[in-house]
């Protein structure tokens, strides 16, 4: 008996393109099925072969076998008519450019010591970049990691941000935190705490729980797949995540990089 799935209107998504998700519109056709397979034959993955794919999915990996799976796996999503199948394409190709855009608009450092990433943050906005444009990713005190009463009017919330800091909360006007099983709490503030955070939920789903989880965070949030792996290697280890995205913030592109150096932020090379 044929697949009825394989007869039904369908929309491939590269492996490597699956951030662009995050730029649909809210009102895009949902498909009615959506499963991993092998672009080239057409095939549905085998379990071992997903689970070897969404671990190794933000690993810059020099292994043949592995690289070949990334470059021929894909998302195949399924629609109920050749109509909503279309419309899809349409605005994935939409989103996909968006996508683009924004990963060559990010500048990103990394900081050893939370006082500078501070310093770098202030000396930004003092120089005219809005706070929206800048985000901020760090692993939470590991106080809230304690299991214990909160004294009366203060939450893990409120902890959390005190213990980042006043100077923090000066540069900063919003901080979220996640709870992340086998990570514990982590912080965030800018525009990744309203993009990444907001969709873990849906990267989780998405993916599955295999992978890193805050590297399919900054995916989200518009970072390289290779970069976002090596910033949660980083973040893990207390190190401070600061990125700025130069199309809002109203300054040249070679002073934010200065700024962000005098202060001793790290950029990431693959070299």
């Amino acid at each position: 008996m044929a697949d009825t799935t394989l007869m039904r209107p369908a929309f491939v998504i590269k492996a490597a393109e699956l951030a662009a998700l995050n730029y649909l519109p809210p009102d895009h056709p949902r498909p009615s099925s959506v499963e991993w397979i092998n672009r080239v034959t057409n095939k549905k993955l085998q379990r071992s072969s997903v689970d070897q794919l969404l671990r190794t999915y933000h690993l810059d990996i020099a292994s043949p076998s592995i690289v070949r799976l990334h470059r021929t796996s894909g998302l195949r999503a399924t629609f109920r008519s050749e109509r909503e199948r279309s419309a899809f394409a349409a605005r994935f190709g939409r989103a996909r450019e968006q996508l683009f855009d924004a990963l060559s608009h990010n500048l990103i450092s990394i900081f050893d010591e939370r006082r500078k990433a501070e310093q770098a943050i202030l000396a930004l906005q003092e120089a005219g970049v809005p706070c929206q444009a800048i985000s901020l990713m760090f692993r939470a005190s590991q106080f809230l990691s304690v299991d214990f009463e909160w004294p009366k009017g203060h939450t893990k919330l409120s902890v959390a941000s005190a213990a980042a800091g006043g100077g923090f909360a000066a540069a900063i006007f919003a901080l979220a935190v996640v709870w992340i099983p086998g990570i514990g709490p982590l912080a965030a503030t800018g525009a990744i705490a309203s993009s990444a955070l907001s969709s873990y939920a849906t990267a989780s789903a998405v993916l599955g729980a295999t992978g890193g989880t805050i590297a399919r965070m900054l995916t989200d949030h518009d970072v390289d797949g290779v970069l976002a792996a090596y910033c949660e290697e980083q973040i893990l280890h207390g190190k401070i995540f600061v990125s700025v995205d130069t199309r809002s913030a109203k300054l040249p592109i070679r002073q934010i990089r200065e700024l962000m150096r005098k202060y001793s932020g790290r950029r990431w090379s693959r070299g």
